[in-house]
């Protein structure tokens, strides 16, 4: 299933360990067009690993989790909609961000890295002694690679116009002196290298079950995606179709779907793939976005620093019957919700808090009663919002406005007061617990100080859950997440991260049908009615009764769907949206929402400039055809 890297890691174990250096170098070199390359099959191999290997660890991981590793796509959940986290994310939304801030030269240069490996594959294919068939199919796959990375480089930084460097041959590093192409012209490189790969009949219609290599089922999907940016929506809708002829659709379970097992169904287009390997081929997005006491069989204690936004929660909507929803809204089962919201949106707590009595019972944890913890916050909300607090029931209150929701919401994210399975405290067995606020310590199950140990009347009841820091009560990620000792590693995770799945392309399918000069409503509904049956949530009409109803619907859709994928930030970007729904706020925010913090993030909008990320400073100082973004001071 993990062929790639397997094969990588064999061959740096059986002497092509300079090769694998070569290509897996962080900058791309002439080296990688050199004629030793590409003058046998086994490094002409190894050579198209190392584009593909340019798919991992796309964000820098300083000021972004409590960590300097590179990390991986999960991380543009905090730059979007439905993510936050718990550092600055490196300045990027405060008004103090400039061209010269770290986030836009690491993904200026790491896009450019997978270009310039592409292009060298490209190029070093053409000569290398290996069969016709394969050498076709080889460029066909790094020509769909470099069409993925043109396409982040034209949303992020060349939209509006303004383009990015076209580079299509090796070229040293002296020599990248290019001015920006216009994005016309990058878009059409694009579609140029994704047709190419379609027109090539050595490329396979799909990878389920395969390699995990690209395939026609891909290139159709990128394709599609080009076509719907730049309101060629017929083509667009032609693309996606094919996409399913192919053979690509939708697996049956949701829940099950983000498993280790299902990598290579039917519904995974393209993915990044690790494996649980302890020499760094594996993913870190348990350790950096669980609960506490998840963990592995090798480390326990993760450390919650990104997790999913009230906005997003809020979204997923109520289940009335099998054929209605409705929105989601506080007061329907918080009558007192919008009073004390009026009070300070901090005196919501009140509401999440846990219950300090079970059975008229009190609850005793480490060394105090939980009522004394609960006083303590009780203590910090206005006189009048104290009484809402039920002793005894304040847990069944709030649970009950996360029941009888989409399915997809407890399958996504760990409400309050929901279970998930973790481990003990030396990581040998799973052990069930309950996400709960406030906490006194960070107990484990199987610690004397925990609160069953401490109350061995109350039948199951587990111990307390919580982030990594004990003052925060924020929705946890729960899709990707091992439960229990799913994983070895805590920080070398196998599960591959999707790019593209079968659902994302419905999804955009509807938002192509939706967008044509003649809005197909009633085929855009279809399209999000299959990714809806599937998750077991109805779809409505009345979602779909004009054209402005029917794209919010399917944005939020999206919003729902795939989140913690590091699609949204990308979505957000394209529909120039992130002012109303990142910036709406100021701050991270607890699960009882507003603008309380805990950490360091600040949003501040500086300007439409935002959606066109700059050209980084250092770039245009050693490339001086370069044009600096407009808007931004450099």
């Amino acid at each position: 299933m993990k062929k790639i890297f397997y094969l990588l890691t064999m061959a740096c174990l059986t002497g092509l360990f300079q090769a694998c250096t070569d290509i897996l170098d962080t900058a791309p070199t002439n080296k990688l067009s050199s004629g030793t390359m590409w003058t046998t099959e086994e490094s002409v191999d190894q050579g198209v690993i190392g584009v593909y290997y340019s798919l991992q660890r796309p964000v820098p991981g300083s000021g972004i989790i409590g960590a300097s590793n590179n990390i991986g796509y999960y991380a543009y959940e905090a730059f979007g909609m439905t993510g936050q986290g718990e550092y600055e994310i490196r300045n990027l939304f405060a008004s103090s961000v400039k061209p010269d801030n770290s986030v836009f030269s690491f993904t200026w240069k790491w896009l450019y890295d997978g270009v310039h490996r592409a292009n060298a594959a490209i190029n070093g294919i053409q000569s290398a002694p290996i069969m016709e068939e394969k050498k076709a199919r080889l460029v066909a796959e790094c020509k769909v690679l470099r069409a993925f990375f043109y396409d982040r480089l034209n949303i992020l930084f060349g939209n509006n116009g303004l383009g990015v460097p076209l580079y299509t041959e090796p070229v040293d590093p002296a020599d990248c002196n290019k001015p920006q192409s216009p994005e016309a012209d990058v878009w059409a490189q694009v579609v140029q290298d994704l047709t190419d790969a379609i027109n090539e009949p050595t490329l396979p219609n799909n990878q389920i079950n395969g390699e995990g290599r690209v395939s026609k089922g891909a290139a159709y999907a990128l394709r599609g995606k080009a076509y719907l940016i730049t309101k060629e929506y017929d083509k667009a809708v032609a693309d996606f179709a094919k996409v399913g002829e192919c053979g690509y659709g939708l697996y049956s379970d949701y829940k099950q779907l983000f498993k280790e097992d299902q990598e290579r169904c039917k519904e995974m287009i393209l993915s990044v793939q690790y494996i649980e390997d302890p020499t760094g081929y594996g993913t870190g997005l348990q350790k950096f976005c669980a609960a506490f006491q998840q963990g592995a069989a090798d480390s326990r204690g993760c450390w919650t620093d990104l997790q999913v936004t009230p906005a997003l929660v809020n979204l997923y909507e109520v289940i009335v019957d099998a054929n209605t929803v409705k929105p989601f809204s506080w007061s329907d089962y918080i009558p007192e919700w919008d009073e004390v919201s009026a009070l300070g949106t901090p005196n919501r707590k009140v509401f999440f808090m846990r219950d300090s009595l079970v059975n008229g019972s009190g609850i005793k944890t480490g060394a105090t009663r939980v009522s004394a913890n609960v006083k303590t916050e009780l203590n910090k909300l206005h006189v009048n919002v104290r009484p809402l607090y039920i002793p005894e029931g304040n847990e069944a209150r709030l649970k009950a406005a996360y029941a009888n929701r989409d399915p997809r919401l407890a399958y996504n994210v760990v409400t309050p007061y929901a279970d998930f399975e973790g481990v003990n405290s030396n990581s040998t067995a799973a052990a069930m617990y309950t996400y709960r606020w406030p906490v006194a310590g960070k107990y484990y199950a199987d610690q004397a100080t925990a609160e069953p140990k401490l109350n061995p009347g109350l039948v199951g009841y587990y111990t307390s859950g919580h982030c990594n820091a004990q003052a925060e009560f924020k929705y946890i990620r729960r899709k990707f997440v091992g439960e229990g000792l799913e994983f070895l590693r805590r920080e070398q995770n196998p599960i591959d991260e999707p790019i593209i799945r079968y659902a994302d392309v419905l999804l955009m399918w509807a938002e192509a049908l939706v967008e044509k000069p003649s809005p197909d409503l009633a085929g855009a509904k279809a399209k999000v009615k299959e990714v809806r049956d599937r998750a077991g949530v109805p779809t409505m009409d009345a979602s779909f009764s004009d054209q402005v109803t029917a794209r919010n619907y399917i944005r939020d859709e999206r919003r729902r769907e795939l989140v913690g994928e590091g699609v949204n930030f990308f979505d957000e970007m394209r529909w120039r949206t992130l002012k109303e729904t990142k910036f709406s706020e100021k701050v991270a925010q607890h699960a009882w929402g507003g603008t309380e913090s805990t950490g360091n993030t600040t949003y501040d909008w500086i300007g439409d400039q935002w959606y066109t990320w700059p050209v980084p400073k250092a770039e245009t100082e050693l490339n001086t055809n370069l044009t600096r973004t407009p808007g931004w001071a450099y």
